[in-house]
């Protein structure tokens, strides 16, 4: 049997469309009308999240609870700049670290159905808040709009 190609199948799957290199500290902070959260309070939310999904696969045999309602920070805002790029930054080596252990799945791992649903379920998460996050930078025109997007999303 071929090995399978993990780091092939989910090759996109935690791709962030460069979400936060356009959207500033300031709008971050704003309460958009129809939202229930600031970009700012999402981003918090899917970095408690990730860091549960990486311990979780750090640590597969153990029970680990997470609890939806505490991963949701009360502050609308970052304090300042600073906070606002550090939390990205945490962001961002949080999805590298989930890459990086999607290239060790292997097919004769006993646990490997486990952490695949993991990987799954940390993907369609950030994938929905992600989302949800350019929609509301769109509506602050602070993403590029859709024709925008294949110029904004070049590699340099």
């Amino acid at each position: 049997m071929e090995k399978l190609n993990f780091s092939y199948i989910f090759k996109n799957s935690f791709e962030t469309f460069k979400v936060f290199e356009t959207i500033p500290m300031k709008v971050a902070g704003i309460l958009i009308e129809g939202h229930t959260s600031s970009i700012w309070q999402i981003l918090n939310h899917l970095v408690i999240w990730q860091r549960f999904g990486i311990e979780k696969l750090s640590n597969i045999n153990t029970e680990i609870q997470f609890d939806e309602a505490q991963s949701w920070i009360k502050e609308q805002a970052p304090k300042d700049v600073m906070e606002w790029n550090n939390k990205i930054q945490e962001f961002d080596q949080q999805v590298a670290q989930l890459k990086q252990f999607i290239q060790t799945l292997n097919m004769e791992d006993a646990m490997l159905n486990e952490k695949l649903e993991i990987v799954q379920e940390a993907s369609i998460h950030l994938s929905f808040h992600l989302g949800e996050i350019i929609l509301m930078a769109r509506q602050k025109n602070k993403y590029p709009k859709p024709s925008e997007m294949k110029a904004f999303l070049q590699v340099d």
